[in-house]
């Protein structure tokens, strides 16, 4: 490997160096508690997979750089300069973590694996090795922010298709508006009317004074290991926050979305935001609470359970509001075990949806999600997650679950109670 390459690599682990990630690169035991708490080493039985493993790949390139002892006894201290080798096991094994930082809860320690993979694809990025869908991804959505002028007219005109199709749908003129200024709620859905419909239904419903981004929440740029590309997309629909004068952002059923927006885009702009961000399911469970709209409280006849995903539950701490909005509307609620911050991850988060390559893996380690959602006996998943959507509809058509997949809001949006209004039919 060229002396450049090798170089760029370092000073990027040296630029991510802080107190935090010195301790993380120091104090691991390898006592292999984290064996056991990841989805990917059950479901698989591979080394490869293991958290701790995942940390050591960087970290042998730690002890070569930023250590004494690894500079100059490498063999004995377990330092080893990068090579081609080093890259590929680090590739595979960096990209096939999901983020769910399972493993950071049960670590005695609380080594955060999650921190260390997003080092190592900073270092992965810098040798030529990032993922290239995910930078793909993350390209096409800075692209489409760069050439607004070229896509602003289509895609104004599709949510007034998407307008049309609710009226149709519903039996009301429910409006979509777009670029309001002085709204309250500026809503960030994903691509798609699969997660504007259910959103508008509700909103419209409630009174809310709110408005459609322009911009989709999902950050390819963040699955890539780019921060300052994970900025830039985020940018899109804060600046426009910020443009039109909100008094919140909130996030549609999309983990990674809400976190980046809550959790790192302050950090990421060195700036507080004159607004506050929330999930969307906080306000449709204010709006229940709050009586603002009336849902039916037998809405769903059939057996319902809850998936929390990793990125708004343990790693957003969204708990309670989606399951309060469930059991307001389903009779018959059973809960996983286990849940909430020990949920198990259904293997679908990272973005390892979208690179093929990881498809064996990412299936196979779907197996504790299966056994969890079988032993409750439901019917129905409610789960606010587009990635764990797509992936527990794979795995629940590979193992014959029977199960139907909906978003917590679609349910809101069917359970609603409008005088004189139809049951939307999406």
């Amino acid at each position: 490997m060229e002396k450049q390459t090798i170089d760029s690599m370092v000073g990027v682990l040296d630029a991510r160096m802080n107190r935090q990630l010195k301790q993380y690169m120091d104090i691991c035991v390898r006592c292999a508690i984290c064996k056991d708490a990841c989805h990917q080493y059950v479901g698989t039985g591979d080394d490869k997979y293991l958290p701790a493993r995942r940390a050591e790949l960087l970290r042998q390139i730690y002890r070569k750089y930023f250590t004494k002892a690894g500079q100059f006894l490498p063999a004995l201290y377990e330092a080893r300069e990068p090579d081609e080798n080093l890259i590929d096991e680090l590739y595979e094994s960096t990209y096939a973590c999901t983020g769910c930082r399972r493993c950071t809860y049960y670590c005695p320690f609380s080594i955060d694996t999650g921190w260390i993979t997003a080092v190592a694809k900073g270092v992965l990025i810098a040798a030529g090795r990032g993922n290239d869908m995910l930078g793909q991804l993350a390209d096409a959505a800075l692209f489409k922010s760069e050439n607004m002028d070229m896509f602003h007219d289509i895609i104004v005109d599709g949510f007034a298709d998407i307008e049309k199709e609710l009226h149709e749908e519903t039996g009301r003129d429910i409006a979509i508006p777009v670029d309001k200024q002085g709204a309250d709620i500026l809503y960030v859905a994903l691509a798609g009317s699969h997660s504007i419909k259910p959103a508008a239904i509700v909103f419209d419903a409630a009174g809310a004074n709110w408005t459609l981004s322009k911009f989709e929440a999902a950050n390819y740029g963040f699955f890539f290991g780019d921060p300052a590309k994970a900025k830039l997309i985020a940018d899109r629909f804060m600046n426009e926050a910020k443009t039109l004068g909100v008094k919140e952002v909130v996030i549609t059923e999309c983990g990674h979305a809400y976190r980046v927006a809550e959790m790192f885009y302050e950090a990421w702009a060195k700036e507080k935001m004159p607004f506050k961000v929330r999930h969307v399911l906080e306000v449709f469970d204010e709006y229940i609470k709050d009586g603002r709209i009336r849902v039916d409280p037998k809405a769903i006849g059939e057996r319902v359970t809850y998936h929390d995903p990793c990125q708004i539950g343990r790693n957003g701490g969204i708990y309670e509001q989606p399951r309060d909005i469930v059991t307001a509307i389903a009779p018959d609620f059973v809960d996983m075990t286990p849940n909430r911050e020990k949920q198990w991850c259904c293997g679908g988060g990272g973005g390892i949806v979208a690179m093929e390559e990881f498809n064996d893996v990412r299936l196979k380690s779907g197996a504790k999600k299966v056994e969890q959602i079988k032993a409750t006996g439901a019917t129905l998943l409610a789960c606010p997650c587009e990635n764990c959507r797509l992936q527990i509809a794979e795995l629940n058509e590979v193992h014959d679950l029977g199960l139907r997949i909906v978003p917590v809001m679609e349910l809101v949006a069917e359970a609603l109670i409008v005088e004189g209004a139809s049951k939307p039919t999406a």
